[in-house]
């Protein structure tokens, strides 16, 4: 049967290489149970070194690209566009004339005005010489008084011709005061006049658009022939950026990390029209004014640039790296490792990455109580009320609003610490401090937890700057569990 059995298999060479196959499976579920039954129970950590080298943390947005200063040319009168002296992408000079309103209307009016003004004039001529007249007259009415009285009754002079002549003296001085007073209405006509006549001669200069400031143009709302109206407000014709080579980054930063923007903070940014090239800036200021969307509240960022070559086109999107703090050389641990909680740890109600100031889980708030000197009710408190706000949002199956979360927890502190106690958290909550927690691997293959503060974060590493940790130890990033 043997020989049988034999000559079944090498007849046929697709048996033998079938029975192979089996054999080989067999064994390999063999070894995989036995390799699971063991596996269970052991992790395996992946770790990463700490040590020393640049940190550079940053605050990342958009905004669009504008010129230092725009100024819209419009035009205070109504009328028909008569001529242009400037386009799109035109260069142009203070001063210079750029657009012409037909003038002839205006013309007119100017000289109107300068006839009136001249009949004015010799209005005023007139009326000065009927004051001249009236002196003249009044010299003689007091002359002829002066030679009646003297000859008196005894000079054969009747009672009532002394009477007339002394009338005729009190009309002339009359004369006078209504002359004079003519004289004075008619010298303000002439100013009247004059002013009219200035007037329309501003009206006229205004017909010819200059443009006030150096720039270029970016906009022309207008063509030749078309009709103007000012009756409401001055229509825009042009748009004027003034000097180029100089733009300005309008960026929306979010309230939860415009506290770390300053003025001449370092900026780098790209636009989608040179992907590959990269643009420095510096912040120039932070608006005061909140923009509220969504309940999402933002604050505007002016970025002043240089624009080599004018490659920078106003309105163009660019994509925005503030840097807001950077260390050259300084010992760091990788962000995971700052993450990291192995399996079965008891996490903190309050966890969260270490927040600033000990807004983290229990042992930053233990060790933010030493800081501040805080007492075992005081502790006890914010303990309860933490883990009651954090499991509050959890119990809910949603994320906390950061902002909200933020003014609730702000609060609880206030409630609780004394006023001495709350200026020194605020202090904490200005710094760039924070504490928070790292796991590294013994000699023995354990994993022991270490205390550290922490500065300055970017992508990929964060500053440690205290804490049980010194450079070239292992810190644990992520742990594997294989499944039973």
């Amino acid at each position: 049967m043997a020989t049988s059995l034999k000559e079944r298999f090498l007849g046929h060479p697709w048996r033998l290489a079938a029975a192979a196959v089996v054999i080989l499976i067999l064994v390999f579920v063999l070894l995989s149970r036995n390799g699971a039954s063991g596996a269970g129970t052991i992790s395996a950590y992946e770790t990463a070194v700490v040590d020393s080298g640049p940190v550079t943390q940053s605050v990342a947005t958009s905004g669009s690209v504008r010129p230092l200063v725009t100024v819209q040319v419009g035009s205070e009168l109504s009328g028909r566009v008569e001529e242009l002296f400037a386009d799109f992408n035109s260069e142009v000079t203070a001063g210079e004339l750029i657009a012409r309103i037909d003038p002839q209307t205006f013309r007119t009016r100017v000289e109107a005005a300068r006839a009136e003004r001249d009949v004015a004039s010799a209005t005023l001529d007139v009326r000065k010489a009927e004051v001249d007249r009236a002196r003249a007259l009044h010299a003689q009415r007091k002359s002829d008084l002066d030679r009646l009285t003297g000859l008196g009754p005894e000079g054969g002079v009747a009672a009532i011709e002394l009477d007339a002549a002394r009338a005729q003296f009190q009309a002339a001085e009359a004369d006078i005061k209504a002359a004079r007073a003519q004289t004075v209405n008619a010298a303000a006509l002439v100013k009247q006049r004059e002013a009219a006549l200035k007037q329309a001669e501003v009206d006229f200069e205004r017909t010819e658009i200059r443009s006030p400031i150096n720039g270029v143009v970016i906009l022309r709302s207008v063509d030749v022939g078309q009709t103007v109206a000012a009756s409401l407000q001055a229509p825009v014709l042009f748009e004027i950026a003034q000097d180029l080579s100089l733009i300005q980054i309008e960026a929306d930063v979010n309230e939860a990390d415009i506290g770390s923007v300053k003025k001449d903070n370092r900026v780098t940014f790209s636009v989608d029209a040179y992907p590959d090239r990269k643009f420095l800036g510096r912040v120039e200021t932070v608006r005061l004014s909140p923009t509220e969307l969504q309940n999402v509240v933002t604050y505007t960022v002016i970025i002043h640039a240089k624009n080599p070559n004018k490659i920078l086109y106003p309105g163009m999107t660019a994509t925005v790296e503030i840097v807001t703090g950077a260390r050259e050389e300084t010992l760091r641990a990788p962000n995971a490792s700052i993450r990291f909680r192995p399996a079965g740890a008891e996490a903190s109600a309050a966890a969260g990455g270490g927040g600033r100031g000990g807004r983290g889980g229990g042992g930053q708030l233990d060790e933010l109580a030493k800081t501040l000197g805080l007492s075992s009710e005081q502790s006890a408190q914010l303990q309860t009320r933490m883990r009651e706000l954090f499991a509050g949002g959890q119990s809910r199956g949603q994320a906390n609003n950061t902002g909200d979360r933020r003014k609730r927890m702000e609060s609880i502190f206030k409630s609780v610490l004394t006023d001495v106690q709350w200026e020194q958290y605020q202090t904490l909550q200005r710094s760039n401090v924070r504490t928070g927690t790292v796991w590294v691997l013994t000699d023995e293959g354990k994993a022991e937890q270490r205390r550290v503060r922490l500065g300055l974060t970017d992508n990929t590493h964060t500053e440690i700057v205290g804490g049980d940790l010194v450079a070239g130890e292992a810190v644990i990033v992520s742990e594997n569990r294989p499944a039973s």
